[in-house]
């Protein structure tokens, strides 16, 4: 039986420590690189994720990883994804252990299941999906605290299509004024009528009669 690095060594509690961290979803490995990669894994914690356990061996990846560390001096690999285990959406990270000079000789590994979040991430996604069946003439929703702060906002936002403010309008914009209102359902609130013909200073009857025209829009 080989003797594990005092290096290596000190990282053991922390593989429990990150693994009681995160839950049950978090696979810690912790491989010692110096001897047979046949059997590296001397600790892990929520093996199950992965179906290993202590003398488990490294993984072909971990391996990948291992080589390329070693011609660029990497200190870790992280936040790659890993489909290797069937069934289930793994993030993964790697963090190499070196000697004094400098020598990869462990690896912490973290494996966290992320298939549970995946399918609550697209459930939402799903929920908070929104349909914009209004076009380019989309209109902003106010929430108005009173009925005649809502009119208000109706009417500025229709002024603001027609260019102009009220005082500068032509009777055949006044025409499309009247129609925009309409279109926004201004016209259904109780009063509303009346309080259009006094900022127009025309009657009634005048509002009436230019929403029985056709816009000249339409």
């Amino acid at each position: 039986m080989r003797k594990t690095h005092p290096i290596i060594a000190s990282y053991i509690p922390v593989v429990e420590g990150l693994a009681r961290t995160f839950g049950e979803h978090c696979e810690v490995v912790l491989h010692d690189l110096t001897g047979d990669f046949s059997s590296t894994i001397i600790a892990i914690h929520n093996g199950h994720i992965s179906g290993r356990q202590v003398g488990s061996p490294i993984t072909n990846l971990a391996l990948q990883s291992l080589r390329s560390a070693k011609d660029s001096d990497e200190d870790f690999d992280l936040n790659y994804r890993n489909d290797t285990i069937k069934g289930k959406q793994i993030k993964s990270s790697s963090i190499f252990i070196k000697d004094e000079q400098g020598a990869i000789i462990g690896s912490l590994c973290i494996n966290l299941d992320i298939t549970h979040l995946a399918k609550a991430q697209a459930m939402l996604g799903s929920m908070m999906a929104v349909e914009d069946k209004r076009g380019a003439q989309k209109t902003e929703e106010n929430f108005a605290p009173t009925v005649g702060i809502l009119m208000e906002q109706i009417i500025e936002d229709c002024l603001k299509r027609t260019g102009k403010p009220i005082a500068l309008l032509q009777k055949e914009e006044k025409i499309q004024f009247i129609h925009l209102l309409d279109e926004m359902g201004l016209f259904l609130i109780k009063g509303a009528v009346q309080h259009v013909a006094d900022l127009l200073d025309v009657s009634k009857f005048t509002i009436y009669n230019y929403l029985e025209k056709k816009s000249p829009q339409s």
